[in-house]
């Protein structure tokens, strides 16, 4: 049984419910990280996931601006999980990899927003009382709008940063979409 409440959204919500719990359940599977990367205006991200049956559990570890990939990856490496990330920069995931982070990129295929939001709705969705960003992103995090003034299936790119690490998680821990290292054997040699 999970003790908690639901929380109160606004129209247009992305989430329309999803509960507050006072703790990360310790009975959750395959827990890891999502980890969205930011720096000087949008925040680096980073939020523990895990799953009990159909239920994702979210507790929210950092959100911080200007964080080296150093910073990144201090934050990261106490925790000894997988971190699924966006896989933007290349350089900055080799960077925290090489600082003994064990961390792949996730694949941001066309419709991997939808993707991810659809898998996350398809289960019972409970945040820790104490992710307070999270919380935040998630009463503001709205589907957007054309130019009739009508919802349309995109949500709206604000308030998405913790959003977007738990979607890394959904979409490279579940059904596995992180992106395989090239092979780069023989292009270098003559």
């Amino acid at each position: 049984m999970v003790i908690g409440r639901w929380a109160d959204v606004v129209e247009g919500a992305v989430f329309k419910k999803w509960g507050i719990v006072k703790e990360f359940s310790q009975e959750c599977k395959k827990v890891g990280i999502g980890q969205d990367f930011g720096f000087t205006n949008d925040p680096s991200a980073a939020v523990r996931c895990g799953i009990i049956d159909n239920r994702l559990y979210v507790d929210e570890l950092f959100y911080e601006t200007d964080m080296l990939s150093s910073a990144i990856a201090n934050s990261l490496k106490p925790f000894s999980m997988k971190v699924f990330a966006d896989s933007q920069d290349p350089r900055l995931i080799q960077e925290i990899k090489n600082r003994g982070v064990n961390i792949y990129p996730v694949d941001k295929f066309p419709g991997s927003i939808k993707a991810g939001i659809d898998k996350i709705k398809d289960m019972e969705f409970f945040v820790t009382e104490r992710s307070y960003n999270l919380i935040t992103e998630l009463r503001k995090y709205v589907w957007d709008k054309d130019k009739d003034g009508n919802y349309i299936n995109e949500p709206v790119d604000e308030y998405n940063h913790l959003m977007d690490a738990i979607r890394y998680y959904v979409l490279g821990c579940l059904p596995g979409r992180i992106l395989k290292p090239k092979d780069l054997t023989g292009i270098f040699t003559h």
